[in-house]
């Protein structure tokens, strides 16, 4: 796994071995941009930044690793990894390594050919547009008061809750059906932003857990819309 901003681990544990790469290194030539899994987005983003190059501003904000990310083709303020992935380099599941194109990733909304594979991401090269430093530093900076504004990040959780519907969002339809601040045990859907489910003190993933499938159940009831985690469940955990 990567750093886990995007999973909720179940409170029985996790039967088996977790691997979190943490290490890695970036590198610039050029509008190429190479990275390690272990480095986190904003890292690559801001060392892109520095080297003049534009693209990948919006992942400044993103609180996972590359691997990760990569993994989930993360994404923000319209845009996603996979816009400007070139190449990816695996572990496959037989230990050999490989190199994968843009297209062999299979990059779509939240989702990559990793997600149906065993391998694991080992980094990867961007290709980028050269850029003003101080204009690319500013999108950054502007993205940053935005996310502070409208995200609950004074409080924890597992990143935006639910992936965004075919027409919609996740957030509008959540409040819509009168769920904002909405609490079971010490989990709140977030007052301040609908598509967050956020621990609001001592909070159970089986709370996270209960209240994001209470979430789902209204919001079909009351929409017919069915929403998706966008989150990954690691372990065990009871719709009881």
């Amino acid at each position: 796994m990567g750093r886990g901003s995007n999973v909720l681990a179940s409170d029985a544990g996790f039967r088996g071995v977790i691997v979190k790469i943490t290490y890695g290194s970036i590198h610039t030539d050029g509008n190429t941009v190479y990275a390690d899994a272990g480095v986190p987005l904003k890292a690559v983003a801001a060392e892109a930044a520095k080297a003049g190059l534009c693209g990948l501003e919006f992942a400044a904000g993103i609180p996972g690793s590359l691997g990760g990310g990569i993994v989930m083709n993360a994404g923000a303020y319209d845009g996603e990894l996979g816009d400007y992935i070139t190449t990816v380099r695996v572990l496959d599941k037989d230990g050999e390594l490989c190199t994968l194109s843009n297209a062999q990733m299979e990059f779509s909304y939240r989702h990559s050919i990793m997600q149906q594979n065993s391998g694991v991401v080992l980094g990867a090269s961007f290709a980028l547009t050269p850029g003003d430093c101080d204009a690319i530093t500013a999108k950054m900076d502007a993205f940053a008061v935005r996310r502070r504004e409208k995200q609950p990040l004074e409080y924890p959780s597992a990143g935006s809750t639910f992936k965004r519907p075919k027409d919609g969002y996740a957030g509008a339809l959540i409040e819509q059906c009168g769920l904002k601040g909405y609490a079971l045990g010490g989990a709140c859907v977030s007052p301040k932003h609908a598509g967050f489910i956020i621990n609001a003190g001592c909070a159970t993933s089986a709370d996270i857990y209960r209240l994001i499938r209470h979430v789902q159940d209204v919001v079909l009831r009351e929409t017919g819309v069915i929403l998706e985690p966008e989150i990954k469940f690691l372990g065990e955990f009871s719709n009881d």
